[in-house]
């Protein structure tokens, strides 16, 4: 249901591949709902997308960012492993509440 998908290459003025590439994995068979994590200089950017059925912008509020119901990112101060355990806690929290 949940793609995450992690580059741990600086991916330097990429946030638009960030994006890009958190759009095309909710091509994926399956995937409702997707998050991508790259660096990006000195920052960690965690671009999600969704078809509506998880609302990533309160997942991405709970780690200092915003954005839309199926359309949201941060950016984070950490390394790609720190950002990719946050990321995960996070999704699992909003599990939780949804129930």
């Amino acid at each position: 249901d949940t793609a995450i998908a992690v580059s741990h290459e600086d991916l330097v003025d990429r946030r638009v591949a960030v994006a890009q590439a958190a759009d095309d994995l909710l091509s994926v068979k399956g995937v409702k709902a997707s998050f991508v994590i790259a660096k990006i200089g000195n920052r960690v950017c965690i671009s999600a997308r969704s078809f509506g059925e998880m609302n990533v912008q309160l997942i991405m509020e709970s780690l200092g960012g915003g954005g839309h119901h199926t359309m949201a990112a941060t950016q984070l101060t950490t390394d790609v492993t720190q950002a990719e355990e946050a990321l995960r806690a996070a999704i699992d929290r909003y599990y939780e509440e949804q129930q």
